[in-house]
């Protein structure tokens, strides 16, 4: 066997190599976005699983959370700026959650939840309140044009109160 034979015999033997490979890398691809999609999972129900805790797992959080809701000029001047910062960390872990959506990495169900949740949050006097002091100004623009738009969405959004009226709660 020549030179010449044994270079077209590893030129052969790495074309035939590269087939398998490139199902290889494919493969793993479809891992790593499996993977980045339940990471995203995961981070909206820890984030929302955070926020959830604080208000149920503290009557004074609950309190600022339920009057901030609907009037926050009730709010003393320390509560306003608990609910102002609780709900601007909120509406940032949103706009996350936009992006990982806009990013196909959040999945239609997941968005779902997120999306009932802002409807809730902008039909809210006193997370409107949040949306204007913070939201507007301090978020992504295209995530400020996606909220605005649903100040006008006639989609209801469930209760996140318990009151028996969807996403508002009552004294």
């Amino acid at each position: 066997m020549s030179l010449n034979d044994a270079y077209l015999i590893s030129q052969i033997l790495a074309v035939v190599l590269v087939v398998p490979t490139l199902f290889y890398l494919a493969y793993q691809s479809r891992q790593n976005t499996l993977q980045l999609r339940a990471m995203a999972r995961f981070q909206w129900v820890e984030a929302s699983g955070h926020f959830n805790a604080l208000v149920a797992g503290q009557t004074a959080a609950a309190s600022v959370f339920r009057r901030g809701w609907d009037i926050p000029d009730e709010l003393t001047a320390d509560e306003r700026m608990q609910f102002l910062v609780h709900m601007g960390q909120f509406m940032q872990i949103y706009s996350t959650m936009y992006e990982l959506h806009q990013d196909r990495l959040l999945p239609d169900s997941q968005w779902h939840n997120c999306r009932q949740d802002m409807i809730a949050v902008m039909n809210s006097p006193g997370c409107l309140w949040v949306w204007e002091t913070f939201g507007r100004k301090g978020l992504d623009p295209d995530f400020v044009t996606y909220m605005e738009s649903l100040k006008n969405e006639s989609e209801q959004s469930y209760d996140l109160t318990g009151s028996g009226r969807p996403g508002s709660p009552t004294a």
